[in-house]
């Protein structure tokens, strides 16, 4: 069974970068303050989110597994989240029994993404983080936002297999 993923449809390709319309998703997620090393960030989130699908909240609910891990830079350090599955739509999803997760709707809108394979870290981040604005910089196109990150295999997936990615929400054409 394939793992879930927010639902989005590609309006068109250029340049390498991918433009998708997403879909409003849910997810949970970790706020790291004072974490300024994106690999960091992850672990610790991860330890955090794992916690939870595996029934830290209420009513000590196992929750699916999704895809990707994002990695959203914030003012103070980085947010770390895992994709709600979309069966807690309508009900919600199990609240957080540790205050360090909390649940967030993601609106609907465009977004700019350059895939690539490989390992990932504060560096490989930064490198396709400027990839991807030079890219839409010569497009003309305006972002929105932070670049962040999403990751879609399991750690032990070989590097070669992985697929991750930085994104942007960009501005819509006028």
């Amino acid at each position: 069974m394939a793992i879930e993923q927010p639902e989005y449809a590609v309006e068109r390709s250029a340049g390498g970068v991918e433009f998708r319309r997403y879909e409003s998703y849910q997810v949970a997620e970790c706020d790291l303050r004072e974490v300024k090393d994106i690999s960091q960030a992850s672990s610790a989130g991860f330890r955090y989110l794992f916690n939870y699908i595996s029934g830290e909240n209420q009513p000590g609910q196992k929750v699916s597994m999704t895809s990707p891990v994002q990695q959203v830079p914030s003012e103070n350090g980085w947010r770390v989240s895992f994709v709600v599955p979309r069966e807690f739509y309508r009900t919600g999803a199990p609240v957080p029994s540790n205050a360090r997760v909390s649940i967030r709707e993601v609106p609907a809108g465009l977004v700019a993404a350059l895939r690539y394979k490989g390992f990932w870290g504060t560096d490989t981040f930064n490198q396709h983080k400027a990839q991807l604005l030079k890219k839409l910089a010569e497009q003309g196109v305006q972002i929105e936002g932070y670049v962040f990150s999403a990751l879609y295999n399991p750690p032990f997936t070989p590097p070669f297999l992985r697929r991750n990615e930085v994104l942007v929400r960009v501005k819509e054409a006028a």
